[in-house]
């Protein structure tokens, strides 16, 4: 713990990363806004409290969209966006509404695109839905680096001598794996009328693997353990191998040095996971501009962390992609390049375009109830 006490008290703490951000010592910069290369125009949008909205996002550029909750933000953005855009590129969009008992169809967007679809050539949603569902997923396994690592264990002596190959260092295959677990490191107990939990394997005490496998090291580590080292510290371990070294950087750019490379999918929170997924792109080879559609992604991020994802973004919009967010953070807000700001109200009362334009455009609009606040950012 650094500090305990009445909030005046943090400004002597210097070791505070939250300091800076608590009495403002750490400026808002305002970077020169990027124009547009094209629009991407959306037409009698209808959905939720949108009623025949006509929109245009600008390609090649961070727009974050605001207004108050229920005014319409996540209709627009994570709902019709997606649909209209996913649609027309040949791409299905999962509904994740709930049904209800008195919708017999999920509800779909309504409205058309009436140009700039061909400026964009793949549409990624960055949500924050969990990589798995099970401890059989992790972090290592979804961004691709642990088949890197595999093949590694596999080109050693040992495992030459052997006739091991980069299967039997997969938990997913039998060959390597533990027995009584199959790979997990947890086995499900069944609880009645309550939830299944997860306990350690008896056998292997999580560790994954059977003891053949874990008897072949790399740099004197085996498998398990790897999988047991933090991104900050498989940077210095794999600091010699590009392949790894790629995913490890990016992830810890991203502010997600303290996870574990083996870290159970089932205990990552949905702001890591979002973060998971967004490294995930950015260490992939550019295949064309790109829309990428996130919703409120600074949700429960520390200020550092919040700084560390809005130059990421700015990354992706630097390589000739569009960046879409929906957002309540007025310091990101402050730092994109176009606002469009929903409402005025919520529900009924919302569903329109209220402002539009730079940070400071908006800021001076005297019927968006988000200027104000934005100004504060912007002095």
């Amino acid at each position: 713990m650094l500090y305990s006490g009445p909030p005046a008290g943090r400004g002597a703490v210097e070791a505070s990363q939250t300091r800076e951000y608590l009495f403002a010592e750490k400026p808002v910069s305002n970077p020169v806004h990027r124009e547009p290369v094209g629009w991407l125009q959306l037409e009698g949008v209808t959905r939720n409290n949108l009623k025949g909205l006509n929109v245009d996002f600008p390609l090649g550029c961070f727009t974050a969209v605001t207004g108050i909750s229920g005014s319409g933000k996540s209709s627009l953005v994570s709902q019709a966006l997606l649909e209209l855009v996913g649609s027309g590129l040949g791409r299905a969009v999962e509904n994740d509404e709930e049904p209800s008992l008195e919708d017999d169809m999920p509800q779909t967007s309504g409205g058309r695109i009436g140009g700039g679809l061909e400026q964009i050539r793949r549409l990624v949603q960055v949500d924050q839905k969990p990589i798995g569902r099970t401890p059989r997923s992790n972090l290592a396994t979804y961004t691709g680096l642990f088949d890197h690592v595999r093949k590694l264990f596999a080109a050693t002596p040992a495992a030459k001598k052997c006739d091991y190959d980069a299967g039997q260092f997969s938990f997913n295959v039998a060959k390597g794996r533990c027995p009584n677990c199959e790979g997990e490191g947890f086995v499900s107990v069944e609880l009645l009328f309550m939830p299944s939990v997860y306990a350690p394997c008896p056998t292997c005490h999580g560790a994954r693997y059977n003891p053949e496998t874990l008897a072949i090291k790399w740099q004197g580590l085996s498998i398990a353990q790897v999988l047991g080292l933090t991104v900050e510290q498989a940077v210095e371990v794999f600091a010699e191998q590009p392949g790894v070294l790629r995913s490890l950087q990016v992830l810890r750019d991203i502010g997600l040095g303290y996870l574990r490379l083996g870290q159970p999918a089932t205990e990552l929170s949905g702001g890591e996971a979002q973060r998971i997924k967004l490294a995930t792109e950015l260490q992939r080879n550019a295949r064309g501009a790109t829309l990428y559609v996130l919703d409120e992604p600074t949700t429960g991020l520390h200020p550092r962390d919040v700084d560390r994802l809005l130059s990421q973004l700015n990354h992706l919009v630097e390589a000739g992609h569009t960046v879409v967010v929906v957002e309540h953070e007025m310091r990101v807000v402050a730092q994109s390049d176009w606002v469009m700001d929903i409402g005025p109200g919520a529900g009924d009362l919302g569903g329109k375009v209220v402002a539009c334009g730079t940070p400071q455009t908006v800021a001076k609009s005297k019927a968006s109830r988000t200027a104000p606040f934005l100004a504060r950012e912007l002095i």
